[in-house]
């Protein structure tokens, strides 16, 4: 079955846009698409066809199944050019919930993704049946009014259904919680960007062989391992990567997964050093504003710059002034060669012991090695 897509980007020519881009088309490639181009406009995006009509009428000529849109398109959008393109249009959102549904495994992740789709999904047959009613016929739900509302009804309800089974998981989990710190046992979040080596990392720190395979959002549920800092157990934890422009509607769909960042005694906040400087700083930025959308204090998260064993010391210094609006210092490791874990380590030992402010940032360079 062809499955060619022509992507599509609407809005500011931003410094980073390329970046973004490769982004886009590595998701779209993960979701199982053949990518046929990518059509840039620059601009304010039409309210009726996300692209320039005129564009969209060129766009309408080319060879391709399915189209692509970079931004969240509105019900009007999506009817508009699906009119014009006689072919199937989505948007990027959709792209990240495809993916989702491929990498579930957990029934708490199946959970999350169906009802992050189910609110993807509810504005847009919101106005199928609001046409239905005025007697338009539209597309897969041309049968007409009543199953438009027998539909949007059962989304209603299972969404319901959907909400009160992961508040059941949120419960279990907060007991959960309550007995791991009555026993005095702290818990240690891995999180950052998508991508950036959290899971080698988690499995270079407790010995496990996790599925690693460099492609976006590869960890969907949380999943433990105890951890023995030198006679302190802890509990290390890997977690769903962040990605730019993250939609609200998965953000908010995912929190009990979110929620283990947030009761976290400890995070681990990883990106990739060896990408340009642009692209890590922009990484930083969107992982920092999403810990801050979830009440996450900074004062728990410890920056883990990765991948330093692609680049120099001097690259690695130089990343401090790169993240300083952010953090005074970082520590640098390789997780696929296991440089700078033991540090790490001993930065986790102090930490849990509350004993990191006894240090300053200029007495712990020299101490446990860090590079600021």
């Amino acid at each position: 079955m062809r499955n060619r897509a022509l992507l599509s980007y609407v809005g500011p020519k931003t410094p980073n846009l390329a970046y973004k881009l490769e982004e886009f088309t590595s998701l779209v490639e993960a979701a199982g698409f053949d990518i046929v181009d990518v059509v840039t406009q620059f601009g304010r995006a039409d309210t009726r066809f996300y692209l320039g009509s005129g564009k969209a009428k060129e766009v309408a000529e080319r060879d391709f199944d399915i189209f692509i849109a970079y931004h969240s398109l509105t019900p009007l959008q999506v009817f508009n050019l699906e009119k014009l393109f006689k072919r199937s249009v989505i948007d990027r959102i959709l792209v990240i919930l495809t993916i989702f549904e491929k990498r579930a495994g957990s029934i708490e992740s199946k959970l999350q993704i169906e009802l992050a789709r189910l609110r993807y999904e509810l504005p847009k047959v919101k106005e199928y049946l609001r046409r239905a009613k005025m007697g338009e016929q539209l597309g897969f739900m041309g049968a007409g009014e009543y199953i438009v509302d027998a539909y949007y009804r059962h989304m209603v309800r299972r969404i319901s259904t959907i909400k009160r089974k992961l508040e059941e998981v949120r419960r279990s989990r907060a007991m959960y919680i309550l007995k791991r710190r009555e026993a005095g046992v702290p818990e240690v979040v891995i999180t950052g960007y998508t991508s950036a080596g959290k899971t080698t990392l988690f499995n270079k720190m407790v010995g496990e062989n996790k599925l690693v395979d460099g492609k976006p959002f590869a960890t969907l549920e949380t999943y433990s391992r105890a951890l023995d800092l030198w006679g302190r157990r802890i509990v290390l934890t890997d977690t769903i990567g962040f990605i730019d422009d993250l939609p609200p509607v998965l953000i908010e769909s995912f929190h009990s997964t979110l929620q283990e960042i947030i009761d976290a005694d400890i995070i681990l906040l990883v990106l990739d050093g060896s990408e340009p400087e642009e692209e890590v700083l922009r990484k930083l930025e969107t992982s920092v504003e999403t810990l801050g959308e979830v009440g996450v204090s900074r004062d728990k998260v410890i920056l883990v710059i990765n991948k330093v064993d692609k680049i120099g010391v001097q690259k690695i210094r130089h990343l401090r002034n790169v993240v300083s609006k952010y953090f005074e210092w970082f520590v640098p490791i390789s997780a696929l060669t296991g440089f700078g874990i033991e540090t790490l380590k001993t930065v986790l030992f102090l930490k849990v012991n509350g004993r990191m402010s006894t240090y300053s940032t200029k007495e712990l360079s020299p101490r446990i090695n860090i590079l600021v």
